[in-house]
């Protein structure tokens, strides 16, 4: 069990990202085909083509948060010594995480709204409250990675 748990601990985010983005090249390459061969469109298609990148976006947002390759700007730092850049972008993560319970907080309850307030999509007829889950689900991935780093960076501050 502890090496099917360590396996999904360290690629989940990765495992969904690759399946959105290799849902976008199916989907995108029938619409392209089915647009320029056959003159038709495929709405079902392009919708479901949309809902995979947005999830994707996300997905990838949270794996590289987990690999810690996000984009972030780091000059200022260079002029500290190491254990201060270390303490500043332990508060920089402890500000990011706190966006995030924000995002999370904000995501359910727009969620929650849908669930109430139903909304479709057009083509598909499926609630959009689902796909908009991913916003709540991806953030709260983000902010479990960040804890881990966050974690590990504190510990070896400590140890130190």
């Amino acid at each position: 069990m502890q090496p099917i748990f360590s396996f999904v601990e360290r690629n989940f985010e990765r495992i969904i990202a690759v399946f959105f983005l290799s849902t976008m090249v199916v989907l995108l390459t029938a619409i392209v085909f089915s647009r320029f061969i056959l003159a038709r469109g495929l709405s079902v298609a392009e919708e479901l083509e949309r809902m995979a990148f947005v999830w994707f976006v996300y997905m990838s947002a949270a794996y590289v948060a987990r690999e810690g390759t996000h984009i972030r700007v780091e000059a200022q730092l260079l002029l500290l010594n190491e254990k201060a850049w270390k303490v500043v972008r332990l508060l920089a993560d402890g500000i990011w995480v706190w966006f995030n319970y924000i995002i999370i907080r904000e995501g359910i309850m727009l969620v929650h709204s849908m669930i109430i307030y139903p909304y479709e999509s057009p083509a598909l007829g499926w609630p959009m409250a689902y796909v908009y889950t991913i916003v709540p689900i991806s953030f709260t991935l983000m902010s479990l990675r960040i804890i881990q780093h966050l974690w590990r960076e504190f510990r070896g501050l400590i140890n130190r």
